[in-house]
């Protein structure tokens, strides 16, 4: 039985035409591909009709099999199945997403000319993977990468048994807008650039250094026989580093500024030796934290306050001036003066720094 595709919320039937452009000039009929898929074929088109994630799912792979194309038709050289399988064997066995993203990324490289990935290190924060598209003429660019990005941040966040914690996107295209209000990127729960220099998914370390939890195509082929919904906000919960963030915040409304891990460890229910190790495979050191944590919030008071830097040091448990002035030039490779000076005439910076401040303010 066909799906049903009234529904209000979910990708409208002229996004569905546009991701079927490439099927099209490869002469398939797309009320066919629908109607394989389980799609009522009057989507197509209509844009006051809709499909959801289960059904995107289901007509992707429909067009993949059709066409014998991982990229849906949208390349002149395409990539045949067999060596997306092949693609997928390379990195399974990988011990890290990092390590995974590195190899898919070499192997995608040697399988397609039309696809051109690359990852550039974010000044230590992460890694910004970029994608390159040379779609052929008469196709809707945007929607491609759109729909290569969900599978990206579906299939990795399947690899590490959680989703992906991205920091944000880029997309070279404007913002799409759908009659039914529906958010194509929502489901990223990241900041989105449009209008990029770019296409681009910009990951966290945290993410990087998850170790792999799947490690077979049988379970791959299973994760797709369960028709996952791609349009399912994905429940992150809170990892290592969110949670003794969220600790340590809270000890230094306390005014407890040097707290001990063994402290935090028995507030998260843990050992400290496995809260060390946890937070490690997630890119991040406890006394880097808590460190990183209490630079931020001097750093708030100096641009969203009209404090006195003294005040300012007290204010977040240095007894001497001297020694507040030392420790935040150590982190923020300036004096508080010099940081002040630098920064005040910065919108963007006072604006995060006054959010940041009336999160964090010590009463």
């Amino acid at each position: 039985m066909e799906e049903e595709s009234t529904g209000k919320m979910g990708l409208d039937g002229e996004a569905v035409r546009q991701l079927l452009q490439g099927a099209v000039l490869k002469g398939a009929d797309p009320q066919a591909l629908l109607r394989a898929a389980a799609i009522d074929p009057s989507v197509y088109g209509n844009r006051r009709a809709a499909i959801d994630g289960k059904a995107l799912v289901r007509l992707i792979r429909r067009i993949q099999f059709t066409l014998d194309d991982v990229y849906l038709g949208f390349f002149a050289q395409g990539c045949r199945l067999a060596l997306e399988t092949e693609r997928l064997l390379s990195f399974l066995h990988c011990t890290t997403l990092g390590e995974a993203l590195r190899v898919s990324i070499r192997f995608t490289d040697a399988m397609c000319a039309d696809v051109g990935p690359g990852i550039r290190e974010e000044h230590g924060a992460g890694l910004q993977h970029i994608c390159k598209y040379q779609t052929v003429a008469g196709v809707n660019r945007d929607i491609l990468v759109w729909v290569r990005f969900v599978w990206i941040y579906q299939l990795f966040s399947w690899l590490i048994g959680r989703p992906l914690a991205l920091r944000g996107l880029s997309v070279r295209g404007s913002r799409p807008v759908q009659e039914n209000g529906f958010d194509r990127f929502a489901l990223f729960c990241c900041p989105v650039q449009f209008d990029a220099p770019v296409d681009a998914l910009s990951y966290d370390w945290g993410d990087l250094t998850a170790r792999l939890v799947h490690n077979t195509i049988n379970e791959y082929d299973d994760y797709y026989a369960s028709e996952p919904d791609w349009f399912a906000i994905l429940d992150r919960g809170l990892n290592w580093r969110e949670r003794t963030q969220q600790v340590l915040i809270d000890f230094q409304r306390a005014g407890l500024w040097s707290v001990p891990v063994e402290v935090v460890a028995a507030r998260l229910r843990t050992r400290p030796r496995r809260l060390r190790h946890d937070l490690s495979l997630e890119g991040e050191n406890f006394q880097d934290m808590r460190t990183r944590l209490r630079g931020e919030l001097a750093a708030a008071y100096l641009l969203a306050s009209d404090m006195p830097i003294t005040e300012i040091g007290f204010t977040v448990g240095f007894s001497e001036p001297g020694s507040f002035s030392r420790h935040f030039c150590a982190w923020a490779g300036m004096s508080p003066s010099a940081y002040r000076t630098a920064h005040i005439g910065d919108p963007a910076k006072v604006g995060a720094a006054t959010v940041l401040l009336n999160d964090r303010r010590i009463i």
